[in-house]
């Protein structure tokens, strides 16, 4: 059992380590946001298209905004541009509703949702864009494996808790034993001077 656990670990946790990359790519597109990069897409009056879609999906991801996406909407949005970054560095990867992932996948399967297309439109959304990838790939596994580790996790931890329960048990048999022979001494000490008391009543008869 115990041996069981440990390998169903060590295959989650291997699992797991996949999705750092992408945790550590979308934590390397926030830490390129700055202030700068998003007053100035703020500040467009009419931007890209696709920027403008980048924006909606931050929308969906970020607050679950699911309806009223237009620019007016997304500006608001990049209003204090401080915070907003500082939402999204908070932003809680582990932990992302379906209907926000079911929402975004019509913009995740489009070629052009990608960092390199997109910093040719907007440095900012394409940054942006980067951060959505990645923190929805590093969600996707996360959610995949985390069951199962957790499940492996318990399995060990029953496994442990009776390891020990066995211990206690292997315990008390020991002492068990202890207390038999030092009987079994006694026993063995007292028939010898029972042997040696008959012997000398029969020498003395004799």
């Amino acid at each position: 059992m115990t041996e069981a656990a440990k390998a169903q670990k060590a295959a989650c946790d291997a699992e797991l380590a996949d999705a750092i990359p992408a945790m550590e790519r979308a934590q390397e597109a926030v830490n390129c946001l700055d202030i700068t990069k998003i007053q100035e897409l703020k500040a467009l009056g009419s931007p890209p298209e696709q920027a403008k879609q980048v924006s909606f999906a931050v929308m969906i991801l970020k607050d679950g905004v699911m309806k009223n996406h237009n620019w007016a909407n997304a500006q608001k949005m990049m209003k204090d541009p401080k915070k907003f970054i500082d939402e999204i560095v908070a932003f809680d990867g582990d932990n992302i509703e379906d209907k926000r992932l079911d929402g975004l996948k019509p913009l995740l399967s489009q070629d052009w949702f990608n960092f390199e297309v997109m910093k040719g439109k907007s440095v900012a959304a394409a940054y942006l864009c980067s951060w959505i990838v990645n923190i929805v790939t590093y969600n996707t596994i996360f959610k995949k494996v985390k069951p199962l580790k957790d499940a492996a996790d318990e399995a060990q931890a029953t496994a442990d808790t009776k390891g020990e329960e066995l211990k206690v048990v292997i315990e008390k048999v020991r002492l068990i034993n202890e207390q038999v022979d030092a009987l079994k001494e006694k026993l063995a000490e007292a028939e010898a001077n029972k042997k040696r008391v008959e012997d000398e009543a029969q020498q003395l008869q004799d």
